[in-house]
């Protein structure tokens, strides 16, 4: 499957945090307020992070089944967090709109300058990394029956 790819070649921003372990960043809602990554995760049995743009083809094909497995699993101890790569705040509230995502949404409107973009040195979206409750990275990059197969396995 293709994906949207960054054109920079920035390092990536170093974490004092085991890499097996997603690191406590602060994020932005769509009202700008702050939240930690934790106080998401922490909700779940399991949680996806959902790297996109409003503007990423790939992202959009891969909506709808994000979001079949999302109301599949959440009443299973399944969440989900989008980490939008956007750059501006209108077409990533458009974006979610559009594509009527369901789960909470944060971006920094830094692109790819993200900063868990750069920790985790993504370079493509849509990504995805899982995580349990503890924050603790289980896999990354999953995508439709994959994803589906490896929740599975978890619930």
């Amino acid at each position: 499957m293709g994906g949207c790819h960054s054109n920079a070649s920035k390092a990536p921003v170093e974490s004092s945090v085991a890499k097996d372990t997603i690191a406590n960043v602060q994020l932005y809602d769509l009202q700008r307020n702050t939240a930690n990554l934790y106080d998401e995760i922490s909700k779940n049995k399991l949680t996806v992070i959902d790297f996109w743009a409003s503007w990423c083809g790939p992202c959009r094909m891969e909506a709808p089944n994000l979001i079949e497995i999302y109301n599949d699993y959440k009443d299973k101890g399944l969440g989900f967090v989008g980490i939008s790569l956007d750059g501006e705040y209108k077409k990533w509230t458009e974006g979610i709109e559009q594509l009527q995502l369901p789960w909470p949404q944060y971006s920094d409107l830094r692109q790819w300058d993200d900063t868990l973009a750069r920790m985790y040195n993504i370079e493509s979206i849509p990504h995805t990394i899982i995580v349990n409750s503890k924050g603790e990275i289980l896999a990354q990059g999953l995508r439709g029956d994959e994803l589906r197969r490896f929740i599975d396995t978890q619930l």
